[in-house]
């Protein structure tokens, strides 16, 4: 992408007023979040806010300050995740629970959770906000997230492979941050006929982006991590779709074979093949398009301005990145 199209200039402010939010005077703290943020994220949440502003009007300090809140929420969630998935790396690094302890991990995690909300009620006060809207804004988002975790479990355990599940699942656990992103920038412009537009732009945006997640699976497979990955892939759409298209012999063999304690390798193999000879990769590209291009024909509902275009070109980048 572009330098420009990244919005440089933006993101080196939030950056430096998202790391400033995390600051503590705990030397073990600054230890971990120093590490935790070495490597950069892709800012996902914080461009489309950016974006979305710029589309609609100018960006400001609100801004700012939705953008750290936001991503300060989905940073505790993935640091919860690396715990519950028992993840050894995120972006070529050890997790805060490979390279300290599952304790270590969900104290921090929750440490982040409360910076957010310590945030957000600042935030929404100096705004004049009255509270309700912003107990039943971060309630909301952390409350979808926890259920969407909590549902996939379920769904695993108990084999509830299909794609309604799976739906409601990233829907919770992605989409419906991304559309708190697009919504809430659309209310701090107080942009209300916008409202409905920008809510659907995100939760396809965060549907989409998730089942290239799930593709990216299957591309950037790290052997040292197979057995979880396997855990993980269970629940992808490319294997939901497959699975269902399969026979009763079939789905009996590869839960059979997934409960197997050795030769993962073989596993892993068997579970590609049984993966592709059935459709699972080329129906979650043709969903995964789908999503992308109702969100794209949503955004022609606003001003074709250089923010909107711009917009488009990063929702094309979500489904074409390699990571």
């Amino acid at each position: 992408m572009k330098k420009k199209f990244l919005l440089k200039k933006e993101l080196k402010i939030f950056e430096k007023q998202f790391l400033f939010f995390l600051k503590s005077k705990i030397l073990f703290l600054k230890k971990i979040k120093n590490y935790f943020f070495l490597k950069k994220g892709k800012y996902v949440r914080p461009l489309l806010i950016f974006l979305i502003t710029k589309m609609l009007g100018t960006i400001s300090k609100k801004t700012y300050k939705l953008a750290s809140i936001i991503e300060l929420i989905h940073t505790a969630s993935i640091i919860h995740d690396d715990v519950i998935d028992n993840s050894s790396f995120r972006r070529g690094f050890l997790t805060i629970n490979s390279l300290w302890n599952n304790k270590i991990a969900v104290i921090f995690g929750d440490y982040i959770f409360s910076k957010s909300l310590n945030l957000a009620l600042n935030h929404y006060n100096n705004l004049n906000h009255n509270s309700n809207h912003y107990n039943n804004l971060f309630s909301n988002l952390i409350l979808k997230m926890s259920e969407g975790e909590l549902y996939q479990i379920d769904l695993i355990k108990n084999h509830k492979f299909y794609e309604k599940n799976y739906k409601k699942i990233i829907f919770n656990k992605t989409a419906f941050l991304i559309s708190t992103c697009c919504e809430q920038s659309g209310k701090l412009l107080k942009k209300k006929h916008t409202l409905f537009f920008l809510k659907k732009i995100g939760i396809l945006i965060g549907l989409s982006f998730q089942i290239k997640d799930d593709l990216l699976d299957y591309n950037n497979f790290n052997q040292q991590n197979l057995f979880l990955k396997l855990n993980e892939t269970k629940i992808t759409l490319p294997f939901i779709y497959s699975f269902n298209k399969a026979s009763f012999k079939e789905k009996k063999w590869i839960l059979n074979l997934s409960k197997k304690k050795q030769n993962f390798c073989f596993f892993y193999k068997k579970l590609i093949n049984f993966i592709l000879f059935l459709g699972g990769i080329e129906f979650s590209i043709y969903k995964m398009k789908l999503f992308t291009n109702k969100a794209l024909i949503q955004l022609n509902n606003f001003t074709n301005n250089s923010a909107n275009k711009s917009l488009k070109t990063l929702i094309f980048f979500f489904i074409n990145r390699k990571l």
